[in-house]
């Protein structure tokens, strides 16, 4: 594919370039050289990125639903508002990244960096983020429900006013971080470490508990494993 005389083909050299409201859907960038660009309103579904180098790149508004990007480089890029549903993120860089306002529903997540990211206001429903090292990020008003976070690192996370109904955080570092106002009924913390962690108005109505999660220390569980609100 040619694009204003660029080929548009694994391994090519994009940087900085200008795709602006580009139609990318399923073509194929695998460890293309991207660091720059411009994807702000493109169209990239079920595209393939996989070790693609998109740092600092513009994608606001951009659509990335069901495309595959493990392995890329997304550091420091601007994906606010932009729509990535069900799209793999396999072991991606996404630290300091704009992530505001986007849709990630469904998206897998497992093992990626997004330290120090901002994803306020972003949809992360039945995401996948085990293992995943999110800590000093920001996750206000944040939507986790249902997401498989197991064994994910959430330290020193702002998740104030986050809804992390039914979401799977059993094994998850969430040492100092700030739940405050937060709703995580139904989560399991099974085995979860609190310890240090801010949960003024935070609701944990039917969420699953037992002696290895590890609270603040001037928080006292109502019951191992029972039924609950911390407010």
């Amino acid at each position: 594919m040619n694009i204003n005389g660029l080929s548009i083909t694994p391994g090519a050299d994009l940087a900085g370039v200008d795709l602006s409201d580009a139609s990318l859907a399923s073509t194929d960038l695998s460890k293309a050289r991207m660091a720059g660009v411009s994807l702000a309103g493109s169209d990239l579904t079920e595209a393939r990125l996989v070790g693609a180098d998109l740092r600092y790149s513009i994608c606001h508004k951009a659509v990335f639903d069901k495309a595959d990007l493990h392995h890329a480089n997304l550091w420091n890029i601007d994906l606010r508002g932009a729509s990535a549903k069900e799209t793999i993120f396999c072991k991606c860089w996404l630290g300091n990244s704009n992530l505001v306002d986007a849709d990630f529903r469904g998206a897998d997540f497992s093992g990626a960096w997004i330290t120090a990211a901002d994803l306020s206001n972003s949809l992360l429903g039945a995401s996948t983020l085990a293992g995943v090292s999110l800590a000093r990020a920001c996750m206000k008003e944040v939507d986790l429900t249902g997401a498989f976070a197991v064994g994910a690192d959430f330290r020193s996370t702002i998740l104030n006013g986050a809804i992390m109904r039914a979401t799977n955080l059993s094994g998850a570092n969430l040492r100092e971080a700030s739940l405050i106002d937060a709703d995580l009924s139904l989560a399991d913390l099974v085995g979860a470490d609190l310890r240090g962690a801010q949960l003024d108005g935070t609701v944990l109505n039917g969420s699953r508990h037992d002696g290895t999660t590890r609270w603040p220390e001037t928080f006292k569980p109502l019951t191992s494993g029972g039924i609950e609100s911390h407010e």
